[in-house]
């Protein structure tokens, strides 16, 4: 199945000095960028270090000729679910009543979902799994771990991530030339829909690798 451009989490073909980095120092820069933005610390601090991120991810999205808006495409379902959360625990019963004390908080938190969010999507815009299994394989090489069998385990891992929104975007298409609309309903009936084709998914990957004497 083709992929479309505006998939989320998608590879982005293009002849940029991002997209022939090594894949390996791709995946641990923005990886460490993700953990980056759930560095604990002071709310002021939390902000600084989440601007820094933000302006990065811009610059580099820019230089992988993707733009800013592409980097946060398909998360809003995400989005919508943590922000339903905090609200929801910010519902008081006895006496009934909104603790809006921890709203500040959950603002954070989104913005941190958005910047590991992004830089996922910076990654598999300019990276296959392909190029990331190599790069795992050649440090397995370096470390006599090739029995472990990490770096296919690692990509299969990371693979499955854009296969997701593959998935979603077809569910969300499917639901919208019904007369779906972009509501709760939406995600009370496609998220069940996406995670059973993920495990069917799963399910075919793994008796492949089996047919084919593979060993996790």
């Amino acid at each position: 199945m083709a992929v479309s451009k505006q998939t989320p989490w998608s590879y982005r073909k293009a002849p940029t000095a991002l997209h022939r980095l090594p894949a390996g120092f791709k995946l641990a820069f923005l990886l460490l960028l993700s953990i980056a933005a759930f560095f604990p610390g002071p709310q002021a601090q939390s902000l600084a270090v989440l601007s820094a991120i933000a302006l990065i991810l811009i610059i580099l999205s820019f230089a992988a000729k993707i733009g800013p808006p592409a980097l946060l495409r398909g998360s809003a379902p995400l989005l919508f679910l943590v922000m339903a959360v905090f609200l929801f625990r910010g519902i008081e019963i006895s006496p009934p009543g909104f603790n809006a004390g921890g709203l500040w908080e959950s603002v954070i938190f989104g913005a941190r979902i958005c910047a590991a969010f992004a830089a996922g999507t910076l990654l598999f815009a300019v990276t296959t799994p392909g190029e990331i299994r190599k790069s795992l394989s050649r440090l397995e090489a370096a470390l006599h771990a090739e029995k472990l069998n990490v770096s296919l385990g690692i990509s299969l891992m990371l693979g499955f991530l854009p296969r997701f929104f593959e998935i979603w975007e077809d569910a969300s298409l499917a639901w919208k030339s019904r007369g779906g609309k972009r509501n709760l309903s939406r995600l009370i009936v496609l998220i069940p829909l996406a995670v059973e084709r993920m495990m069917v998914k799963a399910a075919e990957t793994a008796a492949a690798l089996e047919s084919r004497g593979g060993d996790l």
